[in-house]
């Protein structure tokens, strides 16, 4: 079977797991006796380790010239945390065990993102492939979060966290069958990046969909071979703003009086959406660039904090501010992937995946230690202000990543 089909099934499981758990995870940790700042202590120090581990996956898959290895064994310990997981009595315990699954999860999404990425890179329309890709796992996703829901009601949290480890069992099963030879990614030159204008004749589409910049941009690009700044800042904004929020979101809607299969279902439109929304996000950027869609991304999220300040209390109202949920997110995922494994070659896509993951992790860290903090001392619409402003800071830094790609493009 075709590698790209395997990750796409293996992603399709991932995804299906994360949606039957994440959207219940701060309810069993609080089941578990942790209170809100405890709960964001937790979240945040399972982000350290993501942060801590991710660029170190990356350079390591890089320097081995494999991605498998890594993903399987990612994907093992994901079962094994929550097997473990679903058997734990205290909230310290669940905390230990947590640790452990930050660091196989960072090995599984940093290797499996890099590997797509050497999957892509001799293909056109990359962005809309990414798209869809990614797409299939938020649609996964939302499967599993109307099913965790109903389970968890019906059934008990832990029940839950058991289905999730069967789930990333199969997935660790389906990667033992990728094929993967050792690559030229062992060769330790960097990429060359050589960056060319388009012509005065080419169209506007052509224009706008360049992704980098002439040589007077090499200031504002990150380590080397590394990621542009600005695009390392919208990250870190972006997934400050969403981990914060979406870490207390279930809290705010059960304080509301939701139930679990509410909390879960309107968790799973919001995924049901991404799915399509990915897919055309990611086409759109092949034409008009990615800096343009990741500003969509940052600039919904702000709209999506707004809703909730003012709509919560209204069903209604609220499912249409799940739905601009799902776009934002789509948005914002499908092309901050696209991008990244795009910069560099398979020599460096194991480590710029890596740092696209380390950022993103120093971003959730970030959002997971203000989300239950801010919760706490001033309740959830306070929250859901300052994360408004910090999702339009990052649409920001995406609007100018995209001004100053728009006269050159990195190729090679």
């Amino acid at each position: 079977m075709d590698n790209i089909l395997l990750l796409t099934f293996i992603i399709i499981l991932v995804f299906g797991a994360i949606g039957i758990g994440s959207p219940l995870m701060t309810l069993y940790l609080e089941s578990l006796g942790a209170n809100y700042s405890r709960i964001a202590l937790i979240l945040a120090t399972t982000a350290s380790v993501s942060l801590v581990t991710s660029y170190a996956w990356g350079r390591l898959s890089d320097a081995l010239g494999r991605r498998k290895p890594l993903i399987a064994a990612g994907l093992a310990g994901l079962a094994l945390a929550y097997f473990l997981l679903s058997q734990v009595v205290s909230a310290d315990w669940a905390w230990l065990v947590r640790l452990g699954e930050a660091a196989s999860n960072a090995a599984y999404s940093t290797t499996s993102l890099a590997l797509m990425g050497d999957l892509l890179a001799t293909r056109d329309r990359r962005g809309q492939r990414m798209g869809v890709y990614r797409g299939l796992g938020s649609l996964a996703f939302a499967v599993g979060a109307l099913l965790g829901g109903r389970l968890a009601d019906h059934f008990s949290l832990r029940l839950t966290l058991q289905v999730c480890a069967l789930l990333y069992l199969a997935a660790a099963a389906v990667a033992l069958i990728l094929r993967e030879s050792r690559s030229a990614t062992v060769r330790r030159s960097a990429p060359r990046i050589e960056v060319v204008s388009a012509p005065a004749s080419a169209g506007l589409g052509s224009r706008r969909s360049a992704l980098g910049c002439k040589d007077r941009a090499a200031g504002w690009r990150g380590w080397r071979p590394g990621l542009p700044l600005l695009f390392l800042a919208g990250v870190f904004l972006w997934t400050m703003t969403w981990y914060g929020q979406a870490s207390m979101w279930p809290n705010h809607m059960a304080a509301l009086g939701y139930a679990k299969t509410e909390i879960s279902s309107l968790w799973g439109l919001a995924a049901l959406i991404e799915a399509p929304a990915m897919r055309f996000a990611g086409q759109w950027s092949d034409v008009v660039g990615r800096g343009a869609l990741l500003a969509v991304g940052g600039f919904g999220a702000t709209l999506v904090l707004c809703g909730y300040v003012v709509l919560s209390q209204i069903l209604p109202a609220l499912a249409g501010v799940q739905v601009l949920r799902g776009v934002a997110f789509g948005s914002y995922t499908a092309n901050a992937m696209t991008f990244a494994v795009e910069w560099g070659d398979e020599t460096t896509r194991g480590r710029n995946s890596g740092l696209l993951s380390t950022v993103s992790g120093a971003g959730q860290l970030a959002g997971l230690l203000l989300g239950g903090t801010l919760a706490q001392a001033g309740g959830f619409r306070m929250m859901f202000g300052v994360f408004a402003a910090t999702a339009a800071a990052a649409g920001a830094c995406f609007l100018a990543l995209r001004a100053r790609a728009q006269d050159g493009r990195p190729v090679g």
